[in-house]
C-alpha cells in the first residue's frame, strides 16, 4: 500500500527543482489575484506534465488536506484557484485550450451567480425548471407563520438551488468537457459554503429550541428541516443527535418516517455501516447500485414500513451517466 508520507516524498522530489518563482505555493494559497493570475501552463511547460499530479497533491498537503479523500473543510478563494489551475494544465493538451476553458469556467460561474441571485430575489434564473422547483419555498421563506420557519426555507431554497446548477446548460451555458469539470469545481465550493453554515445555523437552531415539529411548523418545515441535517455530511456527530430526536419523533407523528429511514441510511453510510433501508447508491458503468444492506432479503419490508416504495422501484428513479 502507498502511503501518504511516500506520495509526499515523491512529489518532493518531482518538484525539487522548484525555485519560490517557479511555484510559490504558499503565496498563492494565501492570495486570490495571484492564485487567478498564476501562470501554470508556463509551469507546466517547465516543469513537463508528469510534474503536475505530485504538485497537485502536494498543494492539498499544504492545505491541510489529503487528496481524493472527502474534504473536512471549504476551500478558500486562492485555494480554489490553485487547484483549478492545476487540474486545468492537468488535463489540457494546449495553452490555448487551457485558457479558453478556464474563461469559459469563469463566465460560467459568474452566469451562475448572477442567476442564483436573480433567483433568490424574487426573479427568474432564466431556467424555468430551476424557478419552478425553488419557487415553493421562496413562497415559504415569505410566508411561513413564523420567523424560524421562513429563514428556513430561504435555506433550504439555496441548498436546493445549487445543487441544481451542476450540469445546468440553461445557467452555465456549452461547456467543454474540461471547462465543464473546472465549473463543478467552484460549484461544489459554493455548495460546500452554503452547507457549512446552513449547519451552523440548524445545530444552534435546534439545540437552544426543539426540531422543528410537525404539529407546530408543518410537514413541509420538518422536511425542510431534515433536509439541511441530510447534508450536514461533514458533521456526522450532529446527524447523530438528529437521528436520535427523529427516533424518538417518529412514534408522536412529529416526524416522517422516510426522513427518519434517509438519515438512518445517511448515518450508517458516513460511518462505514451497512445502511437498513436503501437510500444510499452511486453509480456504476453506468448503472444505479445501492450500497451495502444490514438485511437485503428483509429491505423491502423495512421500506414499506416507513412508506418507501420498493428498493428496485427506488433505484429505477436515477439515471446514471457515467
Amino acid at each position: 500500500m502507498v502511503t501518504m508520507k511516500a506520495v509526499l516524498a515523491l512529489a518532493l522530489a518531482v518538484t525539487a527543482g522548484l525555485g519560490p518563482t517557479d511555484f510559490p505555493l504558499q503565496r498563492l494559497l494565501k492570495d486570490p489575484d495571484a492564485a487567478r493570475t498564476f501562470d501554470y501552463w508556463r509551469l507546466r511547460e517547465r516543469r513537463g506534465p508528469e510534474a503536475i499530479p505530485p504538485l497537485r497533491t502536494l498543494s492539498y498537503a499544504a492545505m491541510g488536506l489529503k487528496e481524493n479523500v472527502p474534504e473536512t473543510r471549504c476551500f478558500t478563494d486562492a485555494e480554489t484557484e490553485v487547484q483549478a489551475g492545476l487540474k486545468g494544465v492537468e488535463s489540457a493538451i494546449s495553452s490555448m485550450q487551457w485558457r479558453e476553458d478556464r474563461d469559459a469556467a469563469a463566465g460560467a460561474v459568474r452566469r451562475l451567480d448572477q442567476a442564483l441571485a436573480a433567483l433568490m430575489a424574487g426573479h427568474s434564473s432564466g431556467d424555468v425548471a430551476l424557478d419552478r422547483a425553488i419557487q415553493p419555498f421562496l413562497n415559504r421563506a415569505r410566508t411561513d407563520k413564523t420567523a424560524r420557519g421562513r429563514e428556513l426555507a430561504l435555506r433550504v431554497a439555496k441548498d436546493q438551488a445549487i445543487r441544481r446548477a451542476y450540469g445546468n446548460q440553461a445557467l452555465l451555458g456549452p461547456l467543454s468537457p474540461l471547462a465543464a469539470r473546472l465549473t463543478n469545481q467552484r460549484i461544489a465550493v459554493r455548495a460546500c459554503r452554503i452547507d457549512a453554515d446552513n449547519v451552523a445555523w440548524i445545530k444552534r437552531e435546534v439545540r437552544s429550541r426543539g426540531w422543528f415539529e410537525i404539529s407546530r411548523y408543518g410537514r413541509e418545515a420538518e422536511k425542510d428541516a431534515w433536509l439541511l441535517a441530510q447534508h450536514a455530511d461533514g458533521d456526522v456527530t450532529f446527524q447523530t443527535e438528529i437521528l436520535t430526536r427523529l427516533d424518538a419523533l417518529q412514534t408522536k407523528g412529529e416526524t416522517d418516517p422516510k426522513n427518519y429511514a434517509y438519515l438512518y441510511d445517511r448515518v450508517a453510510t458516513n460511518t462505514g455501516r451497512p445502511q437498513r433501508y436503501g437510500t444510499q447508491g452511486g453509480c456504476r458503468d453506468g448503472r444505479r447500485f445501492t450500497f451495502p444492506l444490514e438485511d437485503s432479503a428483509k429491505v423491502d419490508q423495512l421500506r414499506a414500513e416507513v412508506g418507501l416504495t420498493t428498493l428496485a422501484e427506488y433505484n429505477a428513479r436515477f439515471t446514471c451517466r457515467d
